[in-house]
């Protein structure tokens, strides 16, 4: 009886004390990307603009931040992740940026379902690191597409890519590095919006 006694005793013990056996687990970073640089002084140049969610490739369908191996690996950074599905991200993000510039107004959301006269489309093909034989880098490239929604009609499209080197190893130079290659496409593909002649 005591054999038993002792035998549950040490296992209660060991069932209490689990917690500190097992090794904790490491919390998330969460991620997302700074704001683009807008235009706050211009008048209006484009009107009613819904932002769709854009197309992703396979390897940006989770919120993970990833980076390709020189051998073609796709890898995910430990510990991190964007603060959102980056479809979400990226439309959140192109969302902000037009409703700061002064040269658009009355933008929406695609899943608003508000009527609009211009759609902003695209895929995102790349927003990742990709490790070279030159080092690190952060590439950003959306292929963007102007809709006229009442024709259903494409009305111009552009492929916006930008390049930035990484600064080190840890995860926050990697995203230093995508946000400041996502800032060059935000001035660029903004620019090209104010520009259409419709």
């Amino acid at each position: 009886m005591m054999l038993k006694n002792l035998a549950l005793a040490a296992g209660i013990a060991l069932f209490a004390t689990g917690c500190s056996v097992l090794p904790e687990a490491k919390p998330i970073d969460f991620y997302t990307l700074q704001p683009a640089r807008v235009t706050t002084s211009d008048s209006v140049q484009l009107s009613n603009i819904r932002i769709a969610e854009p197309e992703l490739t396979d390897a940006l369908q989770l919120e993970r931040i990833v980076r390709i191996t020189d051998q073609g690996s796709v890898l995910a950074y430990p510990n991190a992740k964007w603060s959102t599905s980056i479809a979400t991200l990226w439309q959140s993000w192109l969302l902000d940026a037009l409703w700061r510039d002064s040269r658009f107004e009355h933008i929406s959301s695609a899943q608003q379902g508000l009527d609009s006269d211009w759609q902003l489309s695209g895929r995102l093909q790349s927003l990742h690191i990709e490790e070279t034989s030159a080092g690190s880098i952060a590439v950003v490239r959306y292929d963007a597409q102007l809709i006229d929604v009442q024709q259903r009609k494409i009305i111009k499209s552009e492929s916006f890519t930008a390049h930035v080197p990484v600064a080190g190893e840890k995860t926050s130079q990697a995203i230093a590095a995508i946000s400041a290659a996502s800032l060059k496409i935000g001035e660029s593909l903004l620019e090209w919006l104010a520009a259409s002649e419709l």
